[in-house]
């Protein structure tokens, strides 16, 4: 386990270098959401413990990563979830012709619903965002340029951690280890 994690180290982006294993990917999402909550707990921001995702969305079916699941079939026969859970659109531009000719203008348009839902459930009660660099779930949905900018832009201005959900793209599958 400890040659592995210095592995994976090696290759994280800028200076990520510490490693947790989990069993796969939900317990991963789940243990994230944890971090969050305790993070934004010892810091003095005990209030922040809501999660923002994407519609159609898959973090897993553990019960705290099904409340940041974005679909309902997933989680109906197991409901009530964790409470915490809200939804932003997802980056489908085929559902959003409007866009057809400026994927970045979707791509702020896009980021704009997640700090709208930021906004809504207050700043303060919000830990994290939780995205998947190419969101799997209902296609394979590779960000509106500019997207991912903006999002982490959202992020810092409101003092919300935005987790990376790396399961479905990492270690290769995409050219790059993340």
């Amino acid at each position: 386990a400890i040659e592995l994690a210095e592995r994976v180290a090696h290759y994280a982006p800028g200076d990520l270098n510490r490693v947790f294993f989990t069993s796969g990917g939900g317990e991963a999402v789940e243990t994230a959401w944890k971090l969050a909550k305790n993070y934004f707990k010892v810091t003095g921001k005990q209030y922040k413990h809501k999660v923002i995702s994407r519609a159609i969305a898959y973090h897993g079916t553990t019960h705290g990563a099904m409340a940041i699941t974005g679909l309902p079939n997933m989680k109906k026969d197991f409901e009530p979830v964790a409470p915490g859970g809200f939804r932003a659109p997802n980056t489908n531009l085929y559902r959003h012709p409007e866009f057809a000719d400026d994927p970045k203008a979707f791509g702020r348009w896009a980021a704009d619903r997640i700090e709208e839902a930021i906004l809504f459930e207050g700043p303060d009660t919000v830990a994290a965002v939780f995205l998947e660099p190419v969101q799997n779930s209902g296609g394979c949905f590779v960000p509106p340029p500019g997207y991912f900018e903006r999002v982490r832009e959202i992020c810092d201005r409101h003092d919300v951690l935005l987790v990376s959900d790396e399961v479905i793209c990492a270690f290769g599958r995409l050219g790059t280890m993340f």
